[in-house]
């Protein structure tokens, strides 16, 4: 099945519900169900969008603009430690102006109150939200493959909807224009290492410090940038380092 696009304001009717669908539907950001009545309601302004990744499996997101990051279960996100709260969790950053969130000590693979990750103020962390109430404090979560500590490398404020078009939309939507992906253009010059947060941050990590400043500020201009540009971006970077390197 094809994809389906609508443009939809908080409240307005979308034509998918948990009973009515025939395949399993997974919903995403900017949409809410109702546990009583199982109407599904966007909760944001945006462009709503229905996918079928799988046969029998629907996904239903809206796609929006907003500055503020709000935790959602499953979200992968980047956060600075900034403390440690009641001697059983650090308390993580996830963004300006935003509520501190929890991650416990034990939420770490093969953690035990003897072995644990030690983690001080300012350490970085790649996580996933495993709680999100709207009244309660959200917590994090490393027990997955990849996730923990990011160590040296470089991070980037980007806008959230950056952030998301790179982890998930991205390489779709630049197949239908005829361009290649962003992280894609990045490999063919240079080996490096990635972490992108849904809460607007990007870490990155190359093999020399030259690269890895090409890579941070590449990615922070094509945040900017539409699409189209992306591959002149990359190529002008790497020739400015490349020029510098070489005197």
């Amino acid at each position: 099945m094809q994809p389906q696009t609508v443009v939809v304001l908080p409240g307005d009717k979308l034509p998918l519900s948990p009973s009515s669908s025939q395949s399993a539907l997974t919903l995403g950001p900017g949409i809410y169900c109702n546990p009583q009545t199982h109407e599904i309601i966007p909760t944001q302004a945006g462009i709503a969008h229905i996918t079928h990744p799988k046969p029998h499996r629907t996904q239903l997101y809206v796609d929006y603009d907003s500055k503020r990051y709000i935790p959602c279960v499953g979200d992968l996100v980047i956060g600075c430690i900034v403390g440690t709260q009641g001697g059983d969790s650090y308390r993580v950053s996830l963004s300006n102006f935003s509520n501190d969130v929890s991650l416990p000590y034990m939420a770490f693979p093969n953690a035990s109150k003897k072995n644990r990750p030690t983690l001080v103020k300012g350490d970085l962390v790649y996580a996933k939200v495993a709680s999100a109430e709207k009244e309660l404090e959200a917590t994090l979560e490393c027990l997955d493959p990849g996730f923990g500590i990011l160590e040296d490398g470089m991070v980037l404020d980007c806008p959230l909807r950056f952030a998301r078009m790179l982890l998930f939309e991205g390489d779709d939507k630049q197949k239908k224009e005829g361009t290649s992906s962003l992280l894609r253009l990045l490999a063919r010059h240079t080996k490096f290492e990635i972490a992108i947060g849904i809460n607007g941050k990007i870490w990155i990590k190359c093999d020399t410090v030259s690269d890895t400043l090409a890579c941070y500020r590449i990615v922070l201009e094509c945040c900017k940038s539409p699409v189209s540009q992306y591959d002149s971006i990359v190529k002008r970077h790497f020739k400015e380092v490349a020029k510098v390197v070489e005197e």
